[in-house]
């Protein structure tokens, strides 16, 4: 990372990364259930209690991703400048204080300017925050560091979405929400200020650069035109992946039932992710023998191919099966990959900045997607529709290819 003046560097104590990944694991997971996962469960409630349609709804979440596109490059050059555990704690008590809020104001603008800000301040704390705090924190392990705080994530949805739809059996949606700003407050903004502080007691690695300006991770592309054009790869391959991904997320139930295996959802959702976790957990035991170029090429095939399989296999319910598998693969690992193959080619000089440029590309698409796809889907039929989501993760496949190739060429 990039910053105007030399700092005296310790040695990473062998219990550093083990510590980044725990904490930040649980922030994370926490961060996740509440300001994003939660969401979907809620929502039906948010519109009863607002008087806004629940096409609204979802339209004034699209449009706070949006903004935090916009915003996300940024929020990264903020990481690059700061310590990342004291601005994550500053976004915990934001976060904190706009669910207090939310939870409290009546009147369908202070929903929405209230949900648009929450999704501002979420990049602050969800992944791309904590991979730059894993980069910083435990540089010469950053990867397994990465892959931990995402294996302990990937239970946020598990925890969160039976956990909000519990409440909401005797509790409102705003009373649910004041309690995930105690949460946020207890699991969230105390980690936080103890890692900072932590930190700033010297006991923890601080990777930034030394008197002469070197990365503590080198970059593997050093050459202007190398790195531009691998930039630009990596842009497209993991937005094609967010297009995909977000595309099924919202519009899985329509697109089984189309294809008759609208039965099968129950047990996709139960595949989907201990599958992710199955990922991760194994990238966490091999990475000191895979590249990751080889995971984040894994991740990027087995969205296709899972849909592949499930447009020629429908309506058997194998199908099902090895879909919810191989999606719930490349999904896992494709987290992984956006925290560990940038840093791997470009290195942590100036990683916020770029982490937050890429993910402002990714939250357009992300946004955009699901309106997309629906017209898509109401236009083309459920098997177009499908067949249009697999271009995009072939998209993605051969851009991270691409990039494969310009490792072999002279560094230029």
């Amino acid at each position: 990372m990039t910053v105007g003046k030399a700092e005296t560097l310790k040695d990473a104590q062998p219990e550093s990364a083990v510590v980044v990944a725990v904490v930040l694991g649980i922030t994370t997971t926490v961060s996740y259930g509440t300001l994003y996962y939660a969401f979907g469960v809620v929502a039906r409630d948010m519109a009863a209690d607002t008087g806004l349609s629940l096409t609204s709804v979802y339209g004034v979440f699209s449009f706070g991703l949006f903004v935090s596109g916009i915003l996300a490059g940024r929020a990264g050059r903020l990481f690059d400048k700061h310590d990342p555990a004291a601005i994550m704690t500053a976004g915990s008590a934001l976060a904190a204080v706009l669910l207090v809020l939310w939870s409290l104001m009546p009147g369908q603008w202070a929903y929405a300017l209230l949900l648009v800000a929450l999704q501002v301040v979420s990049m602050l704390v969800l992944y791309e925050a904590a991979f730059v705090a894993a980069a910083v924190y435990a540089p010469g392990s950053a990867r397994r560091t990465i892959t931990g705080i995402t294996l302990i994530a990937g239970f946020a949805s598990t925890i969160f979405w039976p956990l909000t739809d519990w409440l909401l059996e005797f509790w409102s949606w705003r009373q649910i929400y004041l309690l995930f700003a105690l949460l946020h407050v207890v699991f969230c903004l105390l980690p936080h200020l103890w890692l900072a502080r932590r930190q700033n007691g010297g006991r923890l690695a601080v990777a930034r650069s030394d008197g002469n300006g070197s990365a503590a991770i080198p970059p593997r592309l050093t050459g202007r035109r190398n790195r531009r054009i691998a930039l630009i790869l990596i842009s497209i391959g993991f937005t094609a992946q967010a297009f995909a991904i977000s595309s099924l997320h919202l519009h899985l139930i329509g697109l089984l039932d189309a294809i008759g295996l609208a039965a099968s959802a129950a047990l996709i959702g139960a595949l989907i992710g201990p599958a992710q976790v199955a990922g991760r957990l194994v990238e966490f035991i091999l990475s000191s023998r895979l590249s990751i170029f080889a995971v984040t090429l894994f991740s990027a095939a087995a969205m296709p191919i899972a849909l592949l399989l499930l447009i020629w296999a429908a309506p058997l319910a194998i199908a099902a099966i090895v879909f919810a598998v191989f999606f719930g693969l490349g999904q896992g690992l494709s987290y992984i990959a956006r925290g560990v193959f940038p840093l791997e080619l470009f290195g942590n000089s100036g990683y916020g900045a770029l982490t937050g440029r890429i993910n402002g590309i990714r939250l357009f698409v992300s946004a955009g997607a699901p309106f997309v796809t629906a017209a898509i889907l109401e236009n083309g039929g459920a098997i177009i529709t499908l067949y249009s989501i697999v271009l995009a993760g072939l998209v993605a496949l051969a851009s991270f290819a691409a990039i494969g190739l310009i490792l072999r060429l002279p560094d230029s």
